[in-house]
């Protein structure tokens, strides 16, 4: 997200805890803020004890500069490319500040900061599961809502991508793309998408502007090492499975589908067979977007914020013009949309979103 964008939102939050912040934080803070006050929502929503906060994180990098200096000053001198723990611990007690790496670092931390700054006093859970961890989070907060265990929950996810430590591990594992074309890969970004889930009739008695209706939710674990190239297939089965378990779910067929289309050639190839495996001839007249498209890879905030675009299109009745993958004309009038995410290692989760008028969570 450029400064400038952020820039005129800034005001929402306090000054003095801004400098506490890293990066996938205030994005969190900055669209937790949005979303409530879209939702109408004080902090609190009611009874506090029964507002939760589910959000997708990605393990929070270390200042990549601070942690060559810890690498370099803590190398073991009879044994040259490894570490010293001695030396490394005695370099940390004199030269790192704990206050300071642990603001900056612990995974949960997004999540909390949130939760304090809305007096959310119910479940709270950071999802560090990547690239899904958005996915999962909004899936998690939909079935928590459904089964009473919340009344509201503000959930999605936030991620930062261009710092410099997991630019630097993606670019190493291969997974984006060069700016020559030559390989094929992500192209890294950052972001927040942040949303209020609440069971629909609680959301209309209180004169909420309900912007759609979570009607399914599927995941899948992967496999722990990253997906082949030369072999998406088991990729391409589980991914299949969780569309399944959506659509049985939602007791219907998605007018528009949103892919995950990272670009990674094997998540590429996955989709397709997954999609066609389960849609058959209905694959070549469902509009299939590509958000990143229009917004690079935001990681865990990824879903949610794609799945924000999707219903805008439902509630709008139109396509975003830059993203679509085919020129098959949208189902009229619009009533749902499935929102594909893939992470790194084989796992997998689908989101259904419909037009609101069921019993589900907005």
């Amino acid at each position: 997200m450029a400064a400038d964008a952020i820039q005129p939102h800034l005001g929402r939050l306090p000054r003095k805890q801004q400098k506490l912040y890293n990066r996938a934080t205030l994005l969190a803070m900055l669209g937790a803020a949005l979303a409530m006050e879209d939702a109408g929502l004080a902090p609190g929503a009611g009874d506090p004890t029964r507002l939760g906060v589910v959000l997708g994180v990605n393990p929070l990098a270390w200042d990549l500069a601070a942690m060559l200096t810890y690498l370099v000053a803590s190398e073991s001198r009879q044994a040259p490319g490894t570490l010293d723990m001695a030396v490394a611990n005695g370099f940390c007690m004199h030269h790192i500040n704990p206050l300071d790496f642990s603001l900056k670092t612990l995974p949960n931390l997004a999540a909390g900061h949130v939760a304090i700054a809305h007096d959310a006093q119910g479940f709270c859970r950071a999802m560090t599961d990547g690239p899904i961890g958005g996915a999962r989070a909004v899936g998690d907060a939909y079935r928590l809502v459904a089964e009473g265990d919340l009344d509201v929950a503000l959930c999605g996810g936030a991620d930062a991508q261009l710092e410099e430590l997991f630019f630097a591990t993606y670019w190493g594992a291969g997974l984006v793309a060069s700016d020559d074309g030559d390989h094929a890969g992500l192209t890294a970004g950052e972001g927040s998408g942040l949303l209020v889930l609440e069971e629909l009739e609680r959301a209309r008695a209180r004169g909420a502007r309900v912007h759609g209706e979570i009607v399914g939710f599927a995941g899948s674990a992967g496999e722990g090492r990253l997906a082949s190239e030369d072999e998406p297939a088991r990729l391409a089965s589980r991914l299949a499975r969780v569309i399944e378990r959506v659509i049985d779910e939602a007791g219907d067929v998605p007018d528009i589908v949103s892919l995950h289309g990272d670009g990674i050639p094997s998540h590429d190839g996955a989709e397709a067979w997954a999609l066609g495996h389960v849609l058959g001839p209905r694959t070549e007249t469902t509009p299939c977007l590509r958000m990143k498209q229009a917004h690079a890879d935001l990681g865990a905030a990824a879903s949610p914020v794609e799945l924000l675009a999707c219903s805008a299109a439902l509630d709008h009745a139109t396509l975003p013009p830059l993203v679509p993958t085919s020129s098959a004309a949208p189902a009229s009038p619009l009533r749902s949309a499935l929102v594909i995410s893939l992470g790194l290692f084989g796992e997998c989760a689908a989101l259904m979103l419909g037009i609101s008028g069921g019993d589900g969570a907005r």
